[in-house]
């Protein structure tokens, strides 16, 4: 992967479905590489990936996270989210090889994949199964306002105790935002969190027996990249997942914790760049550069 520093800037696109979805565009030419967050978050969260993985690619901001406009009806379910996601990525990545997703951005990219097949070529599922214990993904929600950016960057630090602190500063210079009356609050819409058992995407009928249905239907490549033992399976289920489904591929980042991108971005992007397809210029096996 090239150590150059790739040009960075940020898009918007007007979706049918109401309103601007916002995007940061990594690298110059189409995008190859889709990113989409999880809740409360927004596509910065993939900036170390994008940056280690250095190929021209678009982290989206989905509805009512980070600079898109929040839905109306407030409701950010998979389900709900689907066409806006499917329309930004034909966007952003008309050309794009590969949807990564953590959290509720992986749900929505399955999501999204059944509402617009060709906007989605191949998936990456980043610590998240649909059906699994929501307990087992992501943690629970932290307040959504503060006195000051230090108290948030406390709470943060609570929140997530496995991110390093550059990853934390992060996202308060880019998600926190000053109210009208002096507070801080995130970018994200309050509340934006849904229950896990209100919606078939996030916990379909029969849980992971679904899920590793709904996976082993799919028509497209599937990659779920897990971390041991904070990912959404036990060592079991991963192994009914090869038995129920045994064309999606399973990738494993020790001691990366609940979020990867944040605390092994070098791993992520390996593995990542490992399901891309091979550069022109880059050395094959016996080729030359």
């Amino acid at each position: 992967m090239p150590g150059a520093r790739p040009r960075v800037r940020r898009g918007w696109v007007n979706v049918p479905t109401g309103g601007h979805v916002s995007g940061v565009i990594w690298g110059a030419g189409p995008p190859e590489v889709v990113f989409l967050h999880d809740s409360a978050e927004s596509g910065r969260a993939w900036d170390a990936v994008a940056l280690v993985l250095g190929r021209p690619a678009v982290a989206i901001d989905l509805p009512g996270h980070g600079r898109s406009d929040w839905r109306r009806d407030g409701r950010y379910q998979p389900a709900k989210l689907a066409a806006a996601a499917a329309e930004a990525i034909g966007s952003f990545a008309p050309k794009a090889q590969l949807v990564v997703g953590s959290g509720l951005g992986g749900l929505t990219a399955l999501a999204a994949q059944r509402k617009q097949p060709r906007r989605v070529p191949a998936i990456a599922l980043v610590n998240v199964f649909p059906g699994a214990t929501a307990a087992r993904t992501r943690p629970g929600r932290g307040p959504e306002r503060f006195a000051s950016r230090e108290e948030a960057f406390a709470a943060l630090a609570a929140r997530y105790p496995e991110h390093g602190r550059a990853a934390l500063r992060r996202e308060i210079l880019y998600e926190l935002d000053q109210q009208p009356d002096g507070t801080w609050g995130w970018r994200h819409h309050p509340g934006n969190q849904p229950a896990p058992d209100a919606d078939p995407d996030v916990a379909p009928a029969g849980g992971l027996e679904a899920g590793y249905d709904q996976l082993a239907q799919l028509p497209i490549p599937v990659t779920l990249i897990v971390s041991d033992p904070a990912g959404p399976l036990t060592s079991a289920e991963r192994q009914r997942l090869r038995q129920r489904a045994p064309k999606v591929s399973v990738a494993t980042i020790a001691g990366a914790g609940r979020d990867i991108a944040a605390t092994q971005p070098a791993a992520l992007a390996a593995v990542l760049d490992h399901l891309l397809p091979v550069r022109a210029g880059t050395e094959t096996d016996g080729g030359q550069p």
